[in-house]
């Protein structure tokens, strides 16, 4: 009886730690799946925070985006603007600079026309010379220079040097713009046709033949005997 008593005695006690350890077990379980829950929760706040963040992140860097799209937009804008204004104004100036060059060009050929034509019209110019008309012949004997002849007025009407006589030929008047060339020691265009007596397209068709013979050259707007021709008729 002794040793059942005993042997139930140590089986209670067994028991009781038993139920001891399990209850424990049962704590530590618990305080585990406490910890395991808050630890959830926590991590859930914080991976719902995250998402919050990243999608206010995502929505702040749309709208930055949208906005540099509208600053982009503009200033391409203002650029096509500058760029029609700037064509604009180069057109502007290129129609004024031609306009201007136009302008000069039409100076230039009046000029040009009053330096080689004088202030002879065009009808003046083309008009038909009489079939019977007064030619002044200058003397050749006589040598007068240049100055002289601009000095005293050399002119049909007054020079001693000349004297009138009826129309001659072709190759008469020729020889005489030669010869009063070689006396003036160089002349131009006005000047032979007031001496002569010629008018400007009979000058100009004598003048053109004579240089195409090699008897005259021209050097800044005046007529003079080429030096080959003075020799060859010495």
């Amino acid at each position: 009886m002794a040793l059942k008593n005993l042997w139930e005695q140590e089986r209670s006690q067994r028991l009781q730690i038993t139920a001891e350890r399990r209850q424990k077990v049962n704590q530590w379980k618990q305080l585990t799946q406490q910890e395991f829950q808050l630890q959830a929760d926590i991590l859930h706040q914080e991976l719902s925070s995250f998402a919050t963040s990243l999608d206010n992140n995502r929505k702040l860097q749309q709208q930055q985006f949208q906005q540099e799209i509208a600053e982009r937009q503009l200033e391409i804008l203002q650029i096509k603007t500058d760029v029609w204004q700037r064509q604009q104004e180069y057109c502007q100036q290129r129609t004024a600079k031609g306009q201007a060059l136009f302008q000069n060009l039409q100076n230039f050929r009046a000029i040009l026309h009053n330096s080689v034509w004088g202030d002879y019209s065009d009808e003046q110019a083309v008009s038909p010379t009489p079939a019977k008309q007064e030619k002044l012949v200058v003397i050749p004997k006589r040598s007068i220079s240049r100055s002289a002849i601009k000095a005293t007025g050399f002119r049909p009407s007054a020079n001693i040097m000349t004297k009138k006589v009826p129309a001659l030929n072709a190759d008469t008047v020729k020889s005489k713009v030669q010869q009063y060339i070689q006396q003036a020691e160089g002349a131009t265009l006005i000047e032979i046709e007031e001496v002569i007596g010629l008018s400007r397209v009979q000058t100009i068709d004598i003048l053109r033949s004579s240089i195409k013979e090699g008897v005259l050259e021209q050097r800044d707007r005046q007529y003079f005997i080429r030096q080959q021709a003075i020799y060859s008729q010495t």
